[in-house]
């Protein structure tokens, strides 16, 4: 019997046209099933970091929630569940990251932006919060505490003029706040503007449940800086009764304050305690020197500036300061000589030889 080559040729043609279709249909079944399968397996591993999460076993709810967002990247609720994990674990960083990755999936869930805001603004990533915290705010005008993030974020960044408006606010919109104030106030003592600073202080002080004895003592030293000296004497002892650890430097800049008030006994007998103790102290025999001098108290004003020259025979300033308390004595002979003697020591108080003046 003879072969018909053509038809033989044309069946192998058709067969090899059916393989072929066969491949290409089996190869889009294959992809198709194996995108079914990541969701499908997306969706498993979901359950059961859920089911390991309702057992407070945290770390393995974590790893299937990972998979989960693996298999299935584009799912927001894969990423949120591993920020709430990541907040139980107190795993602070990746929790930051899958929110930023869930805001990223989803721009319009302002809950989970507003959140994100309040972390930036927890961590100081106060740049951050300037930049996303307004666009959020238009969509949740009601989002609380947003004055204060933004006016406490412009001080972070320097921006005073901003940060003062948007605090202002702050204490409408929360008028228990105590921070608002705090922080406008201290924004006024950087502008040297202390008086205006003291009211402020003193509403924070007032709103602060925890009576922050440290913040006392700063209203105390911007009272003095102000001229307010018996305002500062009472924030000085009310910080004192709010148990402060008191440093020499508190009790010099009290002893201070008490002579700016014409307290002079008190103030000496603050300092003289503090001398006991630190008998070769030369600030502190200047500072008791100068609150005598300033006090009148000429005669013991010299007497411990004598203990100065005991130390030195050199020291000028000390010579001179002598010279004035004579002069301010009615000895204006004995006094000028020994100004003029200090001048010889160090030419540079010569600018004071006319005025004759205590340093």
């Amino acid at each position: 019997m003879a072969v018909d080559f053509k038809l033989v040729l044309m069946h192998k043609k058709t067969l090899k046209a059916l393989l072929t279709s066969c491949f290409v249909i089996g190869s889009m079944f294959g992809t198709y099933n194996s995108e079914a399968a990541s969701v499908d397996s997306a969706a498993a591993y979901y359950l059961k970091g859920k089911n390991f999460q309702s057992l407070r076993q945290y770390g393995s709810a974590w790893k299937f929630y990972e998979k989960a967002a693996t298999a299935n990247p584009q799912n927001e609720q894969y990423q949120l569940a591993i920020a709430e994990v990541c907040e139980q674990m107190h795993r602070m960083g990746p929790y930051v990251k899958a929110l930023e990755q869930a805001a990223l999936l989803n721009p319009n869930n302002f809950g989970t932006q507003a959140q994100l805001v309040k972390l930036y603004f927890d961590f100081g990533q106060f740049g951050k919060v300037i930049e996303k915290l307004p666009g959020i705010q238009k969509q949740v005008p009601s989002l609380a505490a947003a004055s204060w993030m933004m006016g406490r974020s412009y001080y972070a960044t320097q921006n005073y003029g901003l940060a003062i408006r948007h605090l202002k606010l702050a204490i409408k919109d929360d008028p228990k706040n105590s921070e608002a104030p705090y922080f406008i106030g201290r924004i006024l003592v950087k502008e040297e503007n202390y008086k205006a600073a003291i009211p402020y202080y003193e509403m924070a002080l007032q709103l602060d449940t925890q009576k922050q004895a440290n913040r006392v003592y700063e209203l105390a030293l911007i009272c003095a800086t102000a001229l307010q000296p018996e305002l500062s004497i009472k924030y000085f002892q009310q910080a004192l009764d709010l148990n402060y650890k008191p440093s020499d430097e508190f009790y010099i800049n009290m002893a201070n304050t008490l002579a700016d008030a014409k307290k002079f006994d008190e103030a000496l007998k603050l300092l003289n305690g503090m001398l006991d103790r630190r008998p070769g102290d030369i600030g502190l025999l200047n500072t008791l020197a100068d609150i005598c001098y300033h006090g009148g108290r000429y005669r013991e004003s010299i007497k411990y500036l004598d203990e100065l020259l005991k130390m030195d025979d050199k020291n000028a300033r000390a010579l001179y300061k002598i010279g004035t308390a004579y002069i301010k004595m009615g000895k204006d002979v004995d006094g000028k000589k020994l100004c003029d003697a200090a001048i010889a020591l160090d030419p540079s108080l010569g600018v004071l030889k006319h005025a004759k003046q205590m340093m």
